[in-house]
């Protein structure tokens, strides 16, 4: 390095509180904050440090792995993740059907079947 600009904002011994944090599933803008550093300075590292990149990639995937391996079906899951495993297309439908089943009041078209008078006419 040759000593130009500024310090760096994230100091070496703090590279595995990073990894930590990555690998425990935080995203980079989470982990920025938890840092108290911008998220774009997590980016900048890992450009500036080719070793620090691929370290911060491997931590994200193993997070990503570990969410995946404690998969909960759920809507959200089926919604957020484009999941389309058939216990989260059932949960997402059945999360729908609740809704819909506790809309309260009757349609327009039940309203308008219960009329016993015609409507006048204004013209």
């Amino acid at each position: 390095m040759s000593g130009r600009g500024q310090p760096p904002k994230i100091e070496p011994a703090r590279y595995e509180e990073l990894l930590e944090l990555l690998a425990a599933g935080l995203s980079m803008p989470a982990a920025a904050a938890r840092m108290r550093v911008a998220r774009g300075t997590l980016y900048n590292l890992a450009n500036r440090e080719p070793a620090m990149g691929d370290a911060m990639q491997r931590a994200r995937a193993a997070a990503k792995r570990a969410r995946q391996a404690r998969h909960e079906p759920s809507e959200s899951c089926y919604v957020n993740n484009a999941c389309r495993r058939p216990e989260c297309t059932a949960a997402a439908t059945e999360a729908r059907v609740r809704r819909r089943s506790t809309v309260a009041g009757p349609t327009v078209y039940e309203l308008l079947a219960v009329i016993t008078e015609p409507l006048a006419d204004t013209a």
